[in-house]
């Protein structure tokens, strides 16, 4: 379930001709998944004093939540509302930006305003789903998603949904897929199902994760362990978040399929492969 704020919406009266020349090519570099050189570009064109400053703002924090970079989203989105504090787009993203730094509570307030506004942004029903998730409301969540599905089905769909022993069953079929050089690790690598990432793990000391995480290696690589010094070894652990990948699957096929993907890319970490071994080797 993939988010895509929409760009801020140019005039009406021209929704062509009217638009910025620099805004558009910024939209661009979005669109085609640039996110590094939209956000360059954006943030040049403030330097510079060129184009729409508060577009340019807008898009610049898009480009930083795509990027994983959620406390400097939080600061563009908020220097558009100090102008514009009617921008229902902003004001959903900024919810968003705050619920990647996990300040749940802060999230729900502004997503909140967000739905008040008159022409509220589909996403930010998403962002509440997750709000209810966090807070443990999944049939207020599920409701949420279901809305922002009916509201923009090209964009959004429903989460799909499997019981806790279905979800473990899928893990160990995925487990026995594997091939034997691989799975002989697997079987003494725990492998914890949660719904979602817990806090402990999500703000692990300066490491902040993003709370939509499908899966995680938690523990020490195992090229790694050979370089230790004396003590006992940190338990390894991989852990799948249920719920985070019934709302990235687009179907119970593609949900399947999820899991293993995710199960094996952990294991790749725990083995010490990069991400394109991982390819390479059938684990990502």
């Amino acid at each position: 379930m993939e988010l895509e704020p929409p760009g801020i919406i140019p005039p009406d009266d021209d929704p062509v001709l009217g638009r910025d020349p620099i805004v558009a090519r910024v939209e661009s570099l979005l669109d085609a998944g640039k996110d590094e050189e939209a956000l360059a570009m954006a943030e040049q064109a403030l330097v510079d004093g060129e184009g729409n400053a508060l577009d340019l703002r807008y898009l610049a924090g898009d480009a930083l939540l795509a990027l994983g970079r959620a406390a400097e989203a939080e600061t563009r989105f908020r220097a558009v509302l100090d102008v514009d504090a009617q921008c229902a787009a902003s004001r959903c993203w900024l919810a968003m930006a705050l619920y990647r730094q996990w300040r749940f509570a802060e999230a729900e307030v502004e997503c909140e305003l967000a739905l008040r506004a008159p022409e509220p942004a589909v996403d930010a029903h998403i962002v509440r789903g997750l709000l209810f998730e966090r807070a443990g409301a999944y049939a207020a969540a599920d409701a949420c998603f279901h809305d922002a599905a009916r509201l923009d089905p090209e964009r959004f769909h429903r989460p799909v949904r499997m019981s806790r022993t279905e979800f473990d069953r899928e893990v160990r079929q995925a487990a026995r897929r594997l091939p034997r050089q691989f799975r002989k690790h697997l079987e003494r690598l725990p492998v914890i199902v949660q719904e979602l990432p817990s806090v402990e793990l999500g703000r692990d000391g300066e490491q902040v994760l993003d709370p939509d995480l499908l899966g995680l290696f938690d523990g020490v690589p195992l090229p790694e362990t050979s370089t230790l010094e004396g003590g006992a070894l940190r338990p390894n652990y991989i852990y799948l978040f249920q719920r985070n990948l019934e709302r990235f699957a687009r179907d119970r096929e593609d949900l399947v399929e999820q899991i293993s993907v995710t199960l094996y890319h952990e294991l790749g970490h725990y083995l010490g492969f990069e991400e394109e071994d991982m390819d390479e080797l059938g684990l990502a």
